[in-house]
């Protein structure tokens, strides 16, 4: 089970009474293999002593692992990596989903922890299954788990992380040469010296620190910029933003740096046992889960407070982790870019000789000092970690998760208290001196407080925790989009409808449109005269807008093609107004995961005469291309190859197409084809016929 709070010594964790219940086995037997092996994944983060973006990554690559896992016995998810086959529906039961997300988690954490696999092993066997079943048959669930974590480690193979050292010698070290630009730092405490040699060249750039055990501290994770993410577009998404573009207050001006140092040392001076526990609570170093890792022990709670489902776990787990990844990816892209000093560098450095009233050291009380020797109140044998400033890690991996969590619960609330025990704190005894009550009513607010330790603790700037904090929702929002694509099955045809008549001018009927996301409502229109164009296309109240129109020509088919992007949930009536009656067949299909700026490829639209109905793509990409199709009714259109049809109808009274039609009829298809890149879309036909096509490629969200 997870446990939420450390204390000394550092390989020893305390658990609170909410947790502890959740040991019991009836307690266990309600919690969902999920979140069983997310615990099972943080103790093995506990063992690893990984960088905070490594662990995100770890996290997320595992459960990524599960999901995958998962999919096959989904109705609709698509798998990230992995391309097996969804199994029946009556294999859909909780047992198989549990055994192949086991698998699937043991296979993915053995290759990311490899020093836990006797520990790894052991969970498996205590769930029941047999860890050296190496099976790949896609009809088992064992074989299910082990062939999606094997798709997705190799889809993570190269993706710039240096997992295997074959970048650089070295699991995850840096192969881009990064050097600091300052020395390092001696180690010294206001108590024990009047003086620290402040050797810095370059006080607006990190300096590396030496520990009180004369080890110097190396920038971890240097070239995690260039680590494939999520969801984001590049590691640099966000540098146009003008608080990113800025850069650290420290390096614009003079001015602000020393702004920055006055406040950190006002908040010194004012430090006491609460500022001191928080913290504590959160300083998330070494031998503990780390801030992404923190953040797994909220979801946790979530997952409990909230009874969930393996299937809600699966879900919510995937996206909080792979939403952490991102914002690590981000916050350590602007940590290489910038090099943004430490507080401690900037104080000590600028400041000495000068008196300030702050934090003696441990042990002792607030007291008057040469800024010259202040130092930070950090647990562990850093006084800062080992990576530059700007962005707060904890405050954009806090961000990031916090919006996963709001949007996947439907809320912000989180309700969530633990006790921590007495001397919780490594720094020094006494913090608490009672059992001491930390609640967040919000998931906001534990992340604002996340970051703001970081301010207390005297290891960051303001302005490195508030632009994390941005970042950090901003990431996190989009990776939970693109879960979102995930879950509703990627780029896909959902609902659809139809209506004809034989001599009208009006069409109207009723369309359904589900709760998938990134919706695009396309409606066709087929006529059997050339010359009768559409006048509108209405859903609702909200007009469609003309996206093509094709005509045959000597007075014979026309076909239109109208569109509406994110139209709304619910049931609402199609109206399509015609500028004459006429044989008229017309359709809509709602589609899910479409681009909503520019959700179109290249459009081709043609005419012909024979047995098969044919348009020549323009060789791009399209994972799925929309087509409308209007046919004489003296032949029928049927399934063209790689094509499913949405909608098709005939214009004569009795609406049979198994019937012989007259030329004044028109028989209209809406049809999706899944290919890419497409040469070209055909249907054939029942016979020689006069028709007309239009088809255009829909471009994913994601």
């Amino acid at each position: 089970m997870p446990q939420i709070a450390r204390s000394k010594p550092p390989t020893s964790r305390r658990l609170p009474l909410w947790l502890l219940a959740t040991l019991l086995p009836t307690a266990v037997q309600a919690t969902s293999i999920v979140a069983q092996w997310n615990a099972i994944a943080l103790a093995e983060v506990r063992a690893s002593r990984l960088g905070p973006p490594v662990v995100a990554r770890a996290l997320a690559v595992a459960h990524t692992c599960m999901f995958d896992a998962w999919v096959p016995y989904s109705p609709r998810a698509i798998a990230v990596a992995a391309t097996i086959a969804r199994r029946p529906a009556a294999e859909h039961r909780n047992s198989n989903k549990a055994k192949a997300l086991s698998f699937a988690a043991h296979r993915c954490l053995v290759n990311l922890f490899p020093a836990g696999a006797t520990r790894l092993a052991t969970k498996m066997h205590q769930l029941g299954y047999n860890p050296n079943d190496t099976s790949t048959d896609p009809a088992t669930p064992q074989g299910i788990g082990n062939l999606a974590a094997q798709a997705v480690i190799a889809s993570r193979r190269n993706d710039g992380s240096n997992q295997y050292g074959d970048l650089a010698p070295g699991a995850y070290a840096d192969y881009t040469g990064y050097t600091a630009r300052n020395q390092p730092m001696p180690f010294c405490l206001p108590a024990t010296t009047d003086t620290c040699y402040t050797n810095a060249t370059d006080p607006l750039h990190w300096q590396p620190l030496t520990s009180d055990t004369n080890s110097v501290q190396r920038f971890v994770a240097p070239h995690w910029e260039r680590v494939t993410p999520f969801a984001l577009n590049s590691a640099n998404q966000y540098d146009s933003r003008p608080e990113v573009a800025a850069g650290p207050r420290a390096q614009q001006s003079t001015a602000l740096l020393y702004a920055d140092m006055d406040e950190i040392l006002q908040v010194a001076s004012t430090l006491d046992a609460s500022k001191k526990l928080i913290v504590e609570y959160w300083a998330d170093g070494p031998e503990s889960e780390l801030p992404p890792g923190h953040w797994g022990l909220f979801a946790y709670a979530v997952s409990q407070r909230d009874h969930h489902t393996i299937d809600q776990d699966v879900q919510m787990f995937f996206a909080m982790h792979n939403a952490s990844f991102d914002a690590g990816i981000v916050a350590w892209h602007l940590k290489r870019k910038f090099d943004g000093v430490r507080p401690i560098t900037a104080v000590r450095r600028l400041l000495s000789g000068r008196q300030t009233f702050a934090w003696g050291g441990p042990g002792q009380p607030n007291q008057w000092i040469d800024a010259g020797t202040w130092t930070p109140y950090n647990p562990g044998s850093n006084l800062s970690p080992a990576f530059p400033g700007y962005v707060s890690g904890h405050a954009t991996f806090s961000a990031a998760s916090a919006a996963v969590l709001r949007a996947f619960t439907g809320s912000d609330h989180f309700g969530f208290t633990t006790t921590l025990a007495p001397n919780f704190g490594r720094v020094e005894p006494g913090v608490p001196q009672v059992p001491t009550r930390l609640s967040y009513a919000t998931f906001t607010a534990a992340a604002n407080e996340a970051a703001l330790s970081r301010l207390y603790a005297g290891i960051h700037f303001s302005d490195d925790n508030n632009t994390g904090l941005v970042l950090g929702d901003l990431a996190g929002r989009q990776a939970w989009a693109k879960a979102q694509h995930y879950f509703d099955g990627g780029l896909s045809a959902t609902d659809f409808s139809q209506d004809s008549s034989p001599h009208a001018s009006v069409l109207s009927w009723q369309h359904q449109v589900d709760g998938a996301n990134n919706r695009l409502l396309v409606v066709g229109v087929t006529a059997d005269s050339s010359s009768n164009a559409v006048q509108s296309v209405t859903h609702g109240d909200t007009a469609l807008t003309r996206l093509a129109t094709q005509s045959h020509g000597a007075g014979r088919q026309r076909v239109e093609l109208w569109y509406r992007i994110a139209p709304p949930v619910g049931t609402a009536k199609i109206t399509v107004r015609m500028s004459r009656r006429d044989d008229i067949v017309a359709g809509a299909t709602t589609y899910a995961g479409v681009q909503q700026q520019a959700p179109f490829g290249t459009l081709r639209s043609t005419t012909g005469y024979g047995s098969n109905a044919c348009v020549v793509m323009a060789n791009e990409p399209a994972p799925l291309v929309t087509t409308v199709q209007a046919v004489n009714g003296t032949a029928v259109t049927y399934v063209g190859p790689g094509q499913v049809n949405r909608w098709l109808g005939v214009s004569s009274h009795s609406g049979d197409l198994n019937k012989h039609f007259g030329s004044d009829e028109v028989v209209g298809k809406g049809a999706t084809y899944q290919a890419g890149p497409v040469a070209q879309v055909c249907s054939p036909l029942s016979g020689n016929a006069h028709w007309a096509v239009i088809g255009v490629p829909l471009k994913p969200a994601f």
